[in-house]
């Protein structure tokens, strides 16, 4: 089931009761602070799914804010975060760079492993997919870059066969379909499907502390 087009103009939704604008929402983001506080003991860090597109500006802005914050947490082990990349906007074209972009994600993702190096590897093939959304490259240079990030031939040749072949188009649809089971309108969205909880900044606080499970609950 796809999202209804009619929410393409919603973003981050911060509570059951309201949604904000994409205006709004850049807003929240930005006055929820930068996570780099807390100092407090971590308890138990949350498992949590980001949803992102990566055409949406407004997941740009959030990893631009957020993004090296997260990816320091899980490198560290202090959070356990899955990121769900969907294609909210492209609403399933294939040709969309909402949909193209998240397979190349995916096929990264696939080939190269949970290991700390693979985790970078991928963190800055994610920074690099939101600075080409504007300029929306083909195929051909999504295999290129993947393929310069790749450790070695073999893995770049097994992603760029990947992406060719749209291979990912099943995690795609996973993450979408989770999306609309989890009742979530808008990306970015973050999530905690053990507690049923949406990441809001008004009333969770600082993302750092809530991640990692230092906050009260």
């Amino acid at each position: 089931m796809r999202t209804d087009p009619s929410r393409l103009g919603a973003c981050l939704t911060l509570a059951a009761v309201a949604t904000l604008t994409l205006t709004g929402c850049a807003e929240a983001i930005r006055s929820s602070g930068s996570g780099s506080g807390a100092d407090s003991a971590a308890t138990t860090a949350r498992e949590v799914q980001i949803f992102e597109d990566f055409a949406c500006p407004h997941c740009a802005a959030f990893h631009d804010h957020y993004g090296g914050m997260v990816h320091g947490l899980v490198s560290g082990g202090a959070a356990e975060v899955d990121y769900r990349i969907v294609d909210f906007l492209g609403r399933g074209d294939p040709e969309s760079w909402s949909t193209r972009a998240a397979t190349s994600y995916y096929c990264m993702e696939e080939a190269l492993g949970d290991s700390d190096a693979a985790t970078g590897t991928l963190h800055g093939f994610q920074t690099w997919l939101f600075e080409q959304a504007p300029a929306q490259p083909d195929d051909e240079a999504l295999v290129a870059q993947a393929g310069e990030m790749a450790p070695d031939a073999g893995t770049a040749d097994q992603i760029g066969q990947c992406i060719t072949a749209d291979g990912t188009a099943g995690r795609i649809e996973s993450a979408m379909s989770d999306f609309t089971d989890f009742g979530l309108r808008g990306v970015p969205s973050v999530y905690s499907p053990a507690e049923g909880t949406l990441y809001n900044p008004e009333e969770h606080g600082d993302l750092k502390v809530w991640l990692t499970g230092s906050g009260a609950r």
